[in-house]
């Protein structure tokens, strides 16, 4: 049967259906449409149109917070891969940076003990051994060098 076929008192009986439940989906899908048209305006089926409007209303949220949790799924997976492959970039980054070279006779050396022993020699042979001033000392020369100006 289409749904303008039905009578006045047939949209009545499916409304009262509706509200026990015994409805199929088309069927209420043919009572909504119905429900919007000139025919249904009466206080009737206001009652029916409520609850349908807060069912569709309902519908309505519940899928959009759906959407939302499952969108935030898909953020969160995605900062955390992005956590991943950043920690990973930058102990690639650190362990290179990391590294102890030194080239003695062409030859490259990693190990740091080799690499700062080298150093250190290095540092020896460029290295002036003077003999440290004490306090008094740097201070009996600044006051000398102001005594032989004063006088001049």
């Amino acid at each position: 049967m289409k749904e303008n076929e039905r009578t006045y008192q047939q949209w009545k009986e499916l409304a009262e259906r509706y509200f026990e439940a015994q409805t199929t989906d088309v069927e209420e899908e043919a009572l909504a449409r119905f429900l919007a048209t000139p025919a249904s305006q009466g206080k009737e089926f206001d009652e029916v149109r409520a609850v349908m409007g807060f069912v569709a209303t309902g519908r309505a949220i519940h899928n959009r917070q759906r959407t939302r949790r499952v969108r935030l799924r898909y953020y969160a997976a995605a900062a955390a891969i992005t956590g991943v492959l950043a920690l990973t970039a930058v102990w690639q980054v650190a362990e290179r940076t990391n590294v102890c070279v030194a080239y003695i006779n062409g030859e490259r050396y990693t190990d740091k003990e080799i690499v700062f022993s080298e150093a250190m020699k290095s540092i020896d042979k460029v290295r002036h051994d003077l003999p440290q001033e004490t306090v008094q000392e740097q201070l009996s020369d600044i006051f000398q060098t102001i005594g032989t100006s004063v006088e001049n």
